[in-house]
């Protein structure tokens, strides 16, 4: 939830479909302002076209570019964040 944003202490990384009816986008752009807002390290990355589950190839709304895109970035986040 939003509310939580001030507490947070590690960095974000957001994916989201633009097309996501259970996230919408007015919700997106709420939760990148107030990250901004409290200065938290975040990247949030809307996908054009794409819907809720992008990510997952088992669903209808799988979309392989951005699961791709998605999965690139989320491994470059971890190594630069979860590397010990």
């Amino acid at each position: 939830p939003i509310d939580k944003t001030p507490k947070l202490r590690a960095p974000v990384l957001a994916f989201f479909g633009e097309k996501d009816a259970f996230i919408p986008l007015d919700s997106v752009e709420q939760l990148k302002a107030e990250l901004a807002r409290t200065g938290k390290q975040a990247e949030v990355i809307v996908y054009p076209g794409a819907d809720h589950g992008f990510f997952c190839d088992e669903r209808a709304s799988y979309q392989a570019e951005a699961a791709r895109d998605a999965w690139e970035r989320l491994k470059r986040f971890f190594a630069a964040h979860l590397q010990g």
